[in-house]
């Protein structure tokens, strides 16, 4: 350090001061550039984007099988728990249906809502037995006509409808009234039951009930036991003109993975918005100064050779006038 003033005509150990603080002052404003420092407010508009889903829940006495295990309707249950979970952003409203449908749940997006309805389904939600698909497609199709009302335009390439059911048509012509659905939603299709079927009874008290109804000769006995089998041939048929997707239900996610992954492909459309004060992340303050201070560091250590050559015109060394040694 004492030698190199006497080698290097011009050096000044000052000159290097300014260094450290550029340095120290870069640092520290990119430390607060980091940590996003946030003053002021202003308004943002936070929209909501989701898609709509209709699940299309078969109440008929035939979802009381026990195949899959707990039964038929449980296993149903559990598969709309798990696509409520994938979906936290979507709107869901539950038709119930068995020999009529009915609304049980508007579309919403309060989950919690949803899924205290869909605790509470069980085969005897509805009253008139039988099935009866084709009226639950009619029912699904009031839903979005009155959205595309209300909004004044149709969000059909958002909307899908999820039928659930084994299959088995008592009444009406679903994939007919598939056909219909198209034209406001996809219609899906998750088969619950086992093609080689199994024994349905009705309790005593329902089939002595059913005993003294008029009924349509042309459908079967609901009081006599039968074996209700899956319908796959049906429940496809449906899904191909509803331009949807069928799944047969299974022990692991591996259905409901299936159709959320064709689910994903539909477009989603603005469900709410609204205006919230939030602090403005003023980050770019810090930065910019950061910034300055690396710069400012560079150009002084390009400015430094200049520098110890003007000293060393001004100075003479060993007695030679602007000598300069390296």
């Amino acid at each position: 350090a004492k030698l190199a003033p006497r080698l290097l005509v011009g050096l000044d150990a000052s000159a290097r001061r300014p260094l450290a603080w550029f340095t120290l002052i870069g640092s520290a404003a990119l430390a607060v550039a980091l940590a996003q420092p946030h003053w002021g407010q202003s308004l943002r508009e936070i929209r909501r984007h989701s898609r709509d889903f209709i699940i299309l829940l078969d109440t008929s006495e035939s979802m009381r099988a026990k195949n899959p295990l707990p039964n038929r309707m449980e296993r149903a249950k559990q598969k709309i728990a798990l696509l409520l979970d994938k979906a936290p952003a979507d709107r869901f409203a539950l038709i119930a249906f068995s020999g009529a449908a009915q609304l049980q749940s508007p579309l919403t997006l309060d989950h919690r809502y949803f899924r205290i309805v869909l605790d509470s389904m069980d085969t005897d939600v509805i009253s008139r037995e039988g099935t009866n698909i084709a009226d639950a497609m009619a029912e699904a199709i009031k839903v979005f006509e009155k959205e595309d009302k209300d909004a004044g335009i149709s969000n059909k390439g958002s909307r899908a409808i999820l039928l659930i059911s084994d299959g088995e048509q008592l009444e009406g012509d679903g994939v007919d009234a598939a056909k219909k659905a198209a034209e406001y939603a996809r219609v899906f299709v998750l088969g619950i039951g086992d093609p080689d079927g199994a024994d349905i009874t009705l309790p005593d008290f329902m089939a002595r009930y059913l005993a003294g109804e008029p009924r349509d000769t042309s459908t079967p006995d609901p009081t006599k036991p039968h074996r209700s089998v899956l319908d796959e041939d049906t429940l496809k048929q449906i899904a191909l003109e509803g331009g949807g997707a069928y799944a047969r239900s299974v022990a692991d996610t591996w259905d409901i993975d299936e159709l959320y992954a064709r689910f994903a492909t539909l477009s989603t459309h603005d469900t709410s918005s609204e205006l919230r004060l939030r602090l403005v992340n003023r980050y770019q303050w810090p930065l910019a100064v950061a910034t300055a201070a690396f710069a400012a560091e560079g150009l002084w250590v390009v400015l430094m050779p200049w520098l110890r050559r003007w000293r060393a015109r001004k100075k003479p060394a060993n007695g030679i006038e602007g000598a300069e040694y390296a």
